[in-house]
């Protein structure tokens, strides 16, 4: 048996600018880190005795004589693309639902290509990203950005920059292992409750693009200005903290102006943590639903956690892995 994980992520900066409806244009830029939360695949070969020759599980279990029958879109066509010969029997978990705007489907798109790559021969974090980017975007058509793929298979906490379609940079890791545990302790993702479709929501930003385009070319702007000094602090905990909040803030004040959405629980939970002295903060992902991500002093998420217990939360590890086999 194999089994593979993939991890979903936490936008800083740099949303929107990774479509590639901008970048094809102007270069784009993000900063992300990848959580331990995971997206799971798991394979084994089928049973000689099994009537179909592919067999795939995730809310429903699709049992098929050829992978072109697969109605799971991803599956079908990566397992297409790759050309995929062996009877297996493959399936999906995750440690969250989908539709939470942290990168869950791609991810699982990592997972898959980490899952089917070809035995003996090992894919690069590049090589990941790049073929999951092509089945979601190209082949399939899907509306959506590229940063979440390449968090999913490098880990840890990047910057990306977006030049076109086939020269996206990765930078080094932005984090000692000190400013890690430093920004763990001062993150806090709440619960909104509520899912969101994110094609839908990604075609909301294609539309906007255009339109909006200086407010991107803004973002650039403070993305290049953020990784610049996050480059140069590393091993500086509190100058890494207080850049990440920043960003995270301007984010947040720039998706208001980018997508004009209201809601009047994420209006409640600010107004509670302005009062408990937490003043950073940016909806993960489009759509104004799924976490809410506060940044503050450990005392202070504390007491902001204490005020809202009838919200779900989650405090977040910074993934340093990456895609990987895990068994």
């Amino acid at each position: 048996m194999r089994l593979v994980r993939a991890p979903m992520r936490i936008s800083y900066i740099g949303g929107g600018t990774d479509y590639l409806e901008y970048f094809k244009d102007s270069p784009g830029g993000a900063i992300a880190a990848a959580i331990n939360q995971y997206v799971y695949v798991y394979s084994n070969p089928l049973s000689e005795v099994s009537d179909e020759n592919f067999r795939f599980t995730y809310r429903e279990s699709e049992s098929v004589s050829d992978y072109s029958l697969f109605r799971h879109p991803v599956v079908r066509e990566m397992m297409g693309y790759l050309s995929w010969t062996s009877r297996t029997n493959m399936g999906t978990f995750a440690d969250l639902p989908s539709g939470l705007g942290l990168g869950g489907s791609s991810a699982f798109a990592v997972a898959m290509a980490k899952i089917l790559e070809k035995e003996n021969l090992e894919s690069t974090p590049e090589d990941l990203a790049r073929l999951a980017i092509y089945v979601e975007r190209e082949l399939l058509r899907e509306p959506g950005g590229v940063q979440d793929q390449y968090v999913a298979a490098y880990g840890g906490l990047r910057a990306y920059d977006f030049y076109s379609a086939t020269n996206i940079m990765v930078s080094e890791m932005l984090l000692s292992e000190a400013e890690k545990t430093y920004l763990e302790e001062r993150q806090l993702l709440i619960w909104l409750g509520q899912t969101r479709n994110s094609s839908s929501h990604s075609l909301t930003t294609i539309q906007s693009i255009n339109s909006k385009r200086f407010l991107l070319k803004e973002t650039y702007e403070i993305y290049k200005e953020t990784r610049d000094s996050l480059l140069s602090e590393i091993g500086n905990p509190e100058k890494t903290f207080a850049l990440l909040t920043s960003a995270g803030q301007f984010g947040w004040n720039l998706k208001q102006k980018f997508t004009d959405f209201t809601d009047t629980r994420i209006n409640t939970i600010l107004k509670i943590a302005s009062e408990a002295g937490v003043d950073s903060f940016k909806i993960c992902g489009a759509g104004g639903t799924g976490f809410l991500l506060l940044m503050a002093e450990p005392d202070q998420l504390l007491s902001l956690k204490n005020r809202l217990i009838e919200y779900k939360t989650i405090k977040p590890k910074i993934d340093l892995e990456g895609c990987k086999i895990i068994v």
